[in-house]
Parts: structure tokens; C-alpha cells; sequence
């Protein structure tokens, strides 16, 4: 720029050059000069012409270059050079900085929008051009976040105020108090740098940081008036009484018989009362706690006019943070506000270092919050695809279990080869995502690496185990269990805080009101699940009356009523409620007259049941919670002597050839077609009778080598001599009879035992039949008899892969016609079978004409309505 093209300025030594004016304040006049030795462009300070007469007010314009150059620190800005003008004004010279001051950020930072947070600006706060004046405390702040500050737009701005803190306590370590903190007074440069500003006010305060302010002193300021005079909200000076512990410092002599200038809204008890001897870094400390408390509310402690906020000052503290955010604040940064506006200066951080190491400790915390959090989402990431390959391969497995279910055990290898491929593919794709599954877990553990206490991880890996924990309950995994369980405690957080205690509740209504209710759980004594010793419930109607998890025997009893022996299941945090699919209000447990249930034969109420699950039972279906109505079924299978019964009253009836069809054959092996020697002898009269050599017992023998269509031959003359619905069971009736309803692998638990039933091991020597009353262990909790082992039972539906009909989870009856020629489901364990073989969820087929010396059969009939 040529001399005819520069401005007109203040006459300056011959060193620098005035380019005009940068701003005007109270205590000087800041103009841009060019410093020709060092050939750079500095701020110019000089004290105004108003001042020129004023012995102190020069002292204190040299004061503060003298202190301002004295903090030899980043965050001050430097002072480079001081003198005095040919009128006697007097100058220092420091460097320009510009950038925004932390009063437009923390604007930015709650108001509409804080996504794009602007740190840094190229136009400097001194500057006319500035966007924006500094706003006084009781000016309206911008409309705030709804959410309150974005999380890193959050840290951002902590981070600013951690470095002005730093600032103001190297300050405090060479003993400088600066009086006169607030976010107008703290600059972000425009590359980022953080710098205090107008150290005009700054006092030393002995030999630095370690002293403690005096007790409180009852003296009252005598005036608040502005700079200028005038009242004006914020900037107060304040008149204050002489102070002896301050004789001794030059820079109260400047103050002591004038001025104590600040910020009100930013200025703590002591100061605003005038209490000079107890200046201090606490001092400091408050109003950086004021600053903080802005950032973190979006406004500063106390609000309104100056009369309104000294009152609020000296009547008590600022409102606490949750009460004036839009937004729950940081417990860490709220807690370290709330010490440093302490009112007593002992009750705050001793300096402004020990405020930057509470806040630096934060920002550590936060960074590796931040991190763990980038680290739990790229975890999340994965869940779709994990959750994808396993619905993938759940659906392969169903269209397998369609395509073989659809063919015969003798069917070709090559009719079965697209259902093994689908069977292998699903296999793969499970394969596939386990290990996926296992990256995951190892993911979010590293974010706990990050951040042991990071909310969001232990969150989804509380979720993860707690379903895993289902799991291996369902599945009757006690060691899984136990694990996951563990887990699930480890990581929850009082989400799942339910689940983990266990309680459920039980709403059980009857169709005789006031029945008594006795609770026995089932407890494994000796690897039998025992029903303890009753507790009673009260009496009919119970509404969500609390049980702890666990399975149950209710013993239900009312005048004039059969005692109804009643399972439910109580899961974790679960209410059964005895509601039928379809149905929004629990179904009454129907409970017969007395007399009304043969007594051969028990009551299995209507309700839900767990069916299949067992993953070492031959063909199980899989785990569901299904609901069968009420029946009544024989306690035993169908005796000789009750078989032979039948026999003898079709001859009797003349029905000889019918008769002769139905006979057992064959006493040993498999008969196909039943056109073998009859397995009973025949007497001078024709009559069906057991072999001479049959022993007495074996009359309650279970009959067996008869045929399907025996068995329900059978059925039907039974409902026609008793006038009574006999019939078969359907499989899914016959487990639920069997197993009750929680799913257990055995009527007696989950351990197989082969001395319990009739079955391969069960005693020495010939392996064969026993008295249906024999093997008392082998009985569900209904009390039927003999289903782990003596005879299988024939089951009235024609087998299928898929299982039997179910609609909407209600077990359907599925009677197979007479003449069917179809596979019949066959259920149960046998005298012949190992005891893998055993298991009540496995499930058989045979041809419905065909005999086998281990497959008798039982009867059952529905209560309607029940």
C-alpha cells in the first residue's frame, strides 16, 4: 500500500504506522498498526483522552499491559511493546487476534441448530465487522435445542472452556487473579486457539494458588452503578470499603478508594459484596463455573435486571442444572458446575487447574465414550445380516421338513436330495452366522475395552444374553442357563432387572367360584422333580397373584368337586392366565362333579402345554407353546384282561369273524397283515382266554400286537358300552398327558433313569412286559401311567414329517378314517427300547396294520365345553 493510499490515523513513533481504528472500549482505544521493525501488523492499545488526567486510571492501563505481559502462556495474548505518545497518552502493543469469542459459540450451541457448530470465524470480535455484539446476561438467549446440544457439538465446546481454564490457572500459579471471567471475555482464534481476555481487571494475589481465602465479611457495598455511570444490566462497578489485608498490594491502591469492576451474572458472593481480602483463585473458579454452568444450560446462573440478579446472587444459589435444561445434563459436568459455584470459596476447586483436571478428565471419558459408541454401532451394523443368514436358514429348514415329510421312509436317496441340500445349505448359513455372531460379541467388547461403563454396549449385550438365557431354559439347559444368566447380570442395567428375579404371576379362574388353590413347586430331589410341600394361593378367582418362577402342581378342590391336579409354567417376568387362542378373557378351569371321572382314568384341564423342544428325542417337533382342551384319559394302557373283554363280547354278539381279526397274534416279532397263530388260547366255547402257561399277572399286562384299526375298533366299543366318547389320542394330546406342561424330557424330569420304566435295563434277566401298575415313577404329572416305557401307544392321527394339525396354536382333533392306509403316529417308549428311544417328545410311524409286541394302545374322550 503507497503512503498517499493508507489511512488517516494517530499520529505514532516512527516504528508504527496507524491503520485505523479496530474497536473503542471504556479503557482504551485498539487500533491496527504496522510495526515497521519487525514488519507485522499488531493491535495497538491506548489510553483514552478521558483518562489522560487520571493518575490511577493511567496506573491501571499500565497495570493491566504489565500483567497481561507477565502470563507468558498460549491461552494470553501476547504483549509485545509499551510507551507513550507525544500527548501523553499512554500505549501497549500485543498481538490482533481474530476469531469469535465463546459468548457467540455457546449461541450457536443451543440454538435451533447445532449440526454444523461454527468454532472458528475469520472476522474478529473487535472487530465493527463482527457478526454479532457480545449479549448481556439478561438479554433472551436463543430458542434452545429441544434434545439440548448434540453430543459431540457438546465436547467441542468443553473443550474450549477446558483450554481457557488452563489459561487461568497458569495465572493462578504465578499468583494473578483475573475478576473478570465470562464468555465475552474468552476468544476461539480462527485457527482454533483458545485466549483470555481483558486481564485490565486482574489482581496478584500473594505467592500463588495455595492460599485460602478469609472468612466471610459482613461489610455491604455502598453503591452498583455501570462504567459510565448509568445503570446498565451486567456490567456493574462496585463501590467498596477499605479493606486492610489489601495495603500492602500496589494494584489495590488502585481500587481501594474506587472501583471493583465485573460481571455480575459471572461474579461470585464475595466479590459481588466487595469482600476484597477474600479475592482469591476460588474467585476465578466461580465464574469459570458460571461459563460452564451457560454451556451447559444455554444461559447464564442468574438472569434478569442487575437488581434482580444480586438479589438471586446473595440470597442463595443458581438453579440447579436439570431444572433449566431442555435436556438432562451430564451428571460428571454437573456435579463439577455445582462445586465451582460453590459460595464458598473453600467449598470450591482451589484453583482453576484443579477445575481443568476435573473437566480434562471428563473430556477423556467422553472421547472414549465416543469411540466405544462408534465401535457399538459398527457391532450393530452387523445385526441385519446375522438376523438374515439365521431367517435364511430357518426357512430352508422348513421347505426340508416339507420336502421329506412329503416322502416315505423307502422312498429313493434321489427323491430326497433337494431336501438334503436345503438341510446343508441352512446348516451353512447357521454355521455362517455363529461365527458372525462371535465377531459381534468380540466388537462390543472391545467398545467396553473403550468404555467399561459405556450404557449402550452393556445394553444390547444385556438383550443378547437375555434371550440366550430363554433359550437354554426352554431348551432345559441348566449349565446354559446358568451362564447366560450370569451374563445377563454382568451387563444389565435395571432394564431386565424382572427377568433376572424371576417372580411371574398366576390368574386362574374356575367354573366353581371359591375353589381352594395349593401351590406345589417342583423341585429335583434325586433326579425327580418333586412336588414340595403346599402353600396355599386362597381361593377362586386369583388375579395375577405372584409366583416366582418356576413349574407348579395347583391342586384345585371345591365341595362336591373332583380334586383337578393343574400344572402351569411360570417363566420369567411371565402371567399365564389360562387364556385360549382366540379368547380375551382367562378360560375357568372346569372342575368335574365328583363321580364324574372313572376311576381308571385322570382329568387333564384345558390350557397350554409345551410341546416338543427335545433335540435327543427321535423326530421332535419343534418347541411350541400350544393350548389342548380338556379330556379325560385312561391312567393305563389298555390291559389283556380288558382286551380279552372286548374279544368275548363280539362273540358274544356274534360277531366271530370281527372278533378273530382283532386277536393279538404272534407273541413274539411282527405280524404283518395278523394272519399268524393267535397270541390267545381259545376255550371249549370259543372264548378268548391268555395261554395255559400265562401267569396270573399277566392279566394287567399291557395288550399289545393288535393293529390300528384294532385299537380304535376297541375305542368305539367302549364309547358304545358306556355311552361315553372313548377314543384315541392325538399325539399332541397324548404329550401333553404324558409330559404335563413345562416341557420336561421324562414324566418324572429330565434324567433318565431305566429303573424308573419298564424299558431295555430296567431288570435282569428276559426283557418283556409288566403289570400296568408296576414302574409307579413312570406317571405325568396328571398321574398317567406308563408312558416312558412297557408299550408305545397307538395315537388316532396319521403321521406327518410336520407334526399334527394345529391352528392359531389350538391342537385340532385329527382322526384318521378306518380304511386310511397311511402312517399312524406312534408315541411313547417300550419294553424293547433303549432309553434314547424313551423320550415323551419322540415320536414314531408305523403301517396301521401292522403289530408290534412294544405298541398297545390308551383311551381318552374330550370334554366339551371344559
Amino acid at each position: 500500500m503507497t503512503s498517499a493510499a493508507r489511512p488517516r490515523g494517530v499520529p505514532l513513533s516512527d516504528r508504527y504506522e496507524d491503520l485505523g481504528r479496530i474497536a473503542r472500549g471504556g479503557m482504551g482505544d485498539v487500533r491496527r498498526v504496522h510495526d515497521h521493525i519487525m514488519q507485522r501488523t499488531l493491535a495497538m492499545k491506548i489510553l483514552p483522552w478521558e483518562m489522560l488526567d487520571s493518575p490511577r486510571d493511567r496506573a491501571r492501563f499500565l497495570n493491566e499491559a504489565r500483567m497481561t505481559a507477565a502470563l507468558q502462556h498460549p491461552g494470553v495474548i501476547p504483549v509485545h511493546d509499551c510507551g507513550e505518545l507525544p500527548d501523553g497518552r499512554v500505549w501497549f502493543t500485543m498481538k490482533e487476534v481474530r476469531g469469535r469469542t465463546l459468548r457467540q459459540v455457546l449461541e450457536d450451541l443451543h440454538g435451533p441448530s447445532n449440526a454444523a457448530l461454527q468454532i472458528t470465524a475469520r472476522a474478529s470480535p473487535l472487530d465493527p465487522r463482527a457478526p454479532r455484539a457480545p449479549r448481556a446476561p439478561s438479554e433472551s438467549a436463543p430458542p434452545p435445542q429441544p434434545n439440548g446440544p448434540s453430543a459431540p457439538a457438546l465436547r467441542r465446546v468443553v473443550d474450549l472452556f477446558l483450554r481457557a481454564c488452563e489459561a487461568v490457572a497458569y495465572a493462578h500459579s504465578v499468583g494473578i487473579v483475573h475478576r473478570d471471567l465470562k464468555p465475552d471475555n474468552i476468544m476461539i482464534g480462527e485457527f482454533g486457539e483458545v485466549l483470555v481476555l481483558d486481564w485490565g481487571l486482574a489482581k496478584r494475589v500473594g505467592d500463588g494458588h495455595s492460599d485460602h481465602p478469609a472468612p466471610p465479611s459482613a461489610e455491604q457495598p455502598a453503591a452498583i452503578t455501570s462504567r459510565d455511570g448509568q445503570p446498565r444490566d451486567g456490567q456493574l462497578t462496585m463501590l467498596a470499603p477499605m479493606c486492610q489485608d489489601d495495603a500492602g498490594d500496589d494494584y489495590a491502591q488502585l481500587t481501594l478508594p474506587g472501583e471493583i469492576m465485573g460481571t455480575l451474572a459471572y461474579m461470585p458472593p464475595e466479590q459481588a459484596r466487595g469482600e476484597l481480602r477474600r479475592i482469591c483463585a476460588a474467585t476465578d473458579v466461580y465464574a469459570l463455573g458460571a461459563v460452564l454452568y451457560e454451556l451447559l444450560a444455554g444461559r447464564p446462573p442468574f438472569t434478569g435486571s442487575s437488581a434482580a440478579i444480586w438479589a438471586a446472587l446473595l440470597s442463595g444459589p443458581p438453579p440447579p442444572l436439570e431444572e433449566v435444561t431442555s435436556a438432562p445434563p451430564s451428571l460428571e459436568l454437573s456435579a463439577v458446575c455445582a462445586r465451582a459455584l460453590s459460595r464458598e470459596p473453600h467449598d470450591r476447586f482451589p484453583t482453576a487447574g484443579a477445575l481443568a483436571a476435573e473437566i480434562r478428565s471428563w473430556l477423556d471419558g467422553a472421547h472414549r465414550r465416543e469411540r466405544a459408541l462408534t465401535i457399538v454401532a459398527e457391532a450393530q451394523a452387523e445385526t441385519p445380516r446375522i438376523a438374515a443368514l439365521r431367517a435364511r436358514a430357518e426357512t430352508l429348514r422348513a421347505e426340508a421338513r416339507t420336502l421329506l415329510g412329503q416322502l416315505r421312509p423307502y422312498d429313493p436317496s434321489s427323491a430326497k436330495a433337494t431336501g438334503w441340500r436345503a438341510e446343508d445349505e441352512a446348516e451353512r448359513l447357521e454355521s455362517e452366522a455363529s461365527v458372525a455372531e462371535l465377531a459381534w460379541l468380540q466388537t462390543l467388547r472391545a467398545a467396553l475395552n473403550e468404555a467399561p461403563d459405556l450404557p449402550e454396549a452393556h445394553e444390547v449385550l444385556a438383550d443378547h444374553y437375555h434371550l440366550r438365557l430363554l433359550a437354554a431354559e426352554e431348551a432345559r439347559d441348566a449349565r446354559a442357563a446358568a451362564g447366560y444368566e450370569a451374563l445377563l447380570r454382568l451387563h444389565d442395567r435395571g432394564r431386565h432387572a424382572s427377568v433376572l428375579a424371576g417372580d411371574g404371576a398366576l390368574t386362574l379362574l374356575t367354573d366353581a367360584a371359591g375353589a381352594e388353590v395349593t401351590a406345589h413347586r417342583y423341585v429335583e430331589r434325586d433326579r425327580i422333580l418333586t412336588p414340595e410341600p403346599a402353600h396355599a394361593l386362597g381361593r377362586t378367582p386369583l388375579r395375577a397373584a405372584s409366583l416366582p418362577r418356576g413349574s407348579y402342581l395347583l391342586c384345585i378342590r371345591a365341595p362336591g368337586r373332583e380334586e383337578v391336579r393343574y400344572p402351569v409354567l411360570i417363566g420369567r417376568g411371565e402371567h399365564w392366565d389360562g387364556t385360549r387362542p382366540g379368547d380375551t378373557a382367562p378360560h375357568p378351569v372346569h372342575l368335574p362333579r365328583t363321580g364324574d371321572i372313572e376311576a381308571d382314568s385322570v382329568y387333564v384341564p384345558a390350557g397350554w402345554f409345551v410341546s416338543g423342544g427335545d433335540p435327543e428325542a427321535g423326530e421332535s417337533l419343534p418347541r411350541r407353546r400350544l393350548w389342548v382342551d380338556a379330556l379325560i384319559v385312561q391312567r393305563h394302557p389298555v390291559t389283556n384282561a380288558q382286551y380279552l373283554d372286548f374279544l368275548n363280547d363280539l362273540l358274544a354278539r356274534g360277531a366271530e369273524s370281527e372278533a378273530l381279526a382283532a386277536c393279538p397274534r404272534a407273541p413274539m416279532g411282527r405280524v404283518s397283515h395278523g394272519e399268524d397263530a393267535l397270541a390267545y388260547e381259545r376255550d371249549a366255547d370259543g372264548r378268548f382266554h391268555l395261554p395255559a402257561h400265562a401267569s396270573p399277572a399277566e392279566r394287567r399286562w399291557p395288550v399289545a400286537f393288535v393293529d390300528w384299526r384294532s385299537a380304535t375298533r376297541y375305542a368305539r366299543w367302549m364309547a358304545e358300552r358306556t355311552g361315553k366318547p372313548w377314543r384315541l389320542l392325538g399325539e399332541l394330546e397324548w404329550e401333553k398327558a404324558a409330559r404335563g406342561v413345562d416341557g420336561r424330557c421324562m414324566p418324572w424330569g429330565d434324567h433318565m433313569e431305566p429303573t424308573w420304566a419298564c424299558i431295555i435295563g430296567s431288570h435282569e434277566g428276559v426283557a418283556g412286559r409288566a403289570p400296568v401298575d408296576e414302574y409307579p415313577i413312570d406317571a405325568s404329572p396328571y398321574g398317567v401311567r406308563g408312558v416312558t416305557g412297557n408299550v408305545r401307544d397307538w395315537c388316532a392321527n396319521v403321521w406327518r414329517h410336520e407334526g399334527p394339525v394345529v391352528e392359531g396354536g389350538v391342537v385340532l382333533p385329527d382322526v384318521a378314517a378306518l380304511g386310511d392306509t397311511d402312517l399312524r403316529a406312534v408315541r411313547g417308549g417300550a419294553w424293547m427300547s433303549p432309553p434314547p428311544l424313551c423320550r415323551l417328545a419322540g415320536r414314531f410311524a408305523t403301517p396301521p396294520g401292522d403289530r408290534y409286541g412294544g405298541i398297545g394302545f390308551r383311551l381318552a374322550r374330550s370334554l366339551v365345553g371344559a
